[in-house]
């Protein structure tokens, strides 16, 4: 096959996942520059790939619409078309899901590629795909180079690029100066306390009190995110009023914005730490059951803070004994290590 072969990404969702995935289509921009590149998404996460440099062509689909009375039929018809339309000769489900393996189906690539059934995240995704593959590294943005890699003894080698661009216009960068100036805040710390699910969060009181030290010891005002679906943290809202934070709750690019130009994030196994990472800024990572080996942040300048060896995916509703183990002394302790480090850098 030519290297002008016209390659799908399949990766769907969330925020996290969709940035670890990035560096799938840098290193294929890179390793077959005459290739045309497509990238299929849902509609919510659609500006983190919208302008990549690296992608030709971004479909959406709204698989959230299937869920909603009435059915969108006939809106996921009309996606899935389009994502027909490319003709595909590859298509990299980088998900592991039902729906994303019925996405890369119905693309009609000849070459459709997953995960083998042990690294699945749903068993019966692998009905898609003519080639399943094992993943020998660690980290999962490079397991889905590792799945990415089908392809070389066809195309040749893949040349692993560890880029994470993630565009945000003029107008938004503005807009998020306007609202810092206005909230007259001065350097800052932005904490990112959801999660997908309570044992892989830290109590909101402890990040109270690492606001109220990083505020005592750095001079850092703090900004708190609050996630979509995240607004019976009440607690975190209160203790936040306390502390004089800020409560930020806003679309992909506008996060993008804050991240930037926080001095420091703090979070659990979020998709804001990892954006922060992919940004370059300096993340501290607070990991309880979930594995930082393979879903930590991918950056330099991003620590981790984890106090168990124990690893569970399981989605529970109290917060663990790992993450409890975590204390907001050395919260702070290590914060001030990463801030010294910035400076250095600066």
């Amino acid at each position: 096959m030519p290297t002008t072969a016209r390659i799908l990404i399949v990766k769907l969702s969330s925020l996290g996942d969709i940035v670890h995935a990035l560096p799938v289509a840098a290193s294929l921009r890179a390793s077959y520059p005459q290739a045309r590149l497509a990238w299929v998404v849902e509609e919510k996460w659609l500006p983190l790939v919208a302008k990549n440099p690296d992608v030709d062509e971004v479909f959406t689909v709204d698989s959230h619409g299937l869920r909603r009375r009435p059915h969108r039929w006939s809106a996921t018809r009309r996606d899935l078309r389009h994502v027909r339309g490319f003709g595909a000769d590859w298509a990299h489900d980088l998900q592991g899901t039902i729906k994303s393996a019925v996405v890369t189906w119905f693309s009609g690539a000849a070459q459709r590629v997953g995960f083998a059934p042990g690294s699945l995240r749903e068993r019966g995704a692998g009905f898609a795909y003519t080639h399943q593959v094992a993943p020998h590294s660690a980290h999962i943005v490079e397991q889905m180079l590792d799945v990415t890699e089908a392809l070389t003894p066809v195309l040749g080698p893949l040349r692993r690029v560890m880029r994470f661009p993630v565009n945000v216009p003029a107008a938004v960068e503005a807009e998020v100066d306007a609202w810092i100036s206005s909230n007259n805040i001065g350097p800052f710390a932005f904490f990112s306390p959801g999660g997908g699910w309570a044992s892989k969060r830290w109590p909101s009181e402890r990040y109270g009190a690492v606001a109220e030290m990083l505020e005592q010891r750095h001079g850092l005002a703090a900004v708190l995110n609050r996630g979509p679906g995240e607004r019976d943290m009440d607690d975190a809202s209160r203790r936040a009023n306390q502390i004089r934070a800020r409560i930020f709750s806003g679309d992909v690019p506008h996060l993008a914005a804050v991240l930037r130009r926080a001095q420091v994030v703090i979070g659990g196994d979020t998709g804001p730490l990892q954006l922060a990472a992919a940004l370059d800024t300096p993340t501290l990572a607070l990991f309880g059951p979930t594995d930082p080996a393979r879903n930590g942040p991918y950056s330099p300048r991003a620590r981790v803070i984890r106090k168990s060896e124990v690893t569970s995916y399981a989605r529970r509703s109290t917060y663990s004994p790992a993450m409890l183990a975590i204390t907001p002394e050395e919260v702070v302790s290590a914060c001030g290590e990463l801030l010294r480090g910035a400076r250095q850098n600066a």
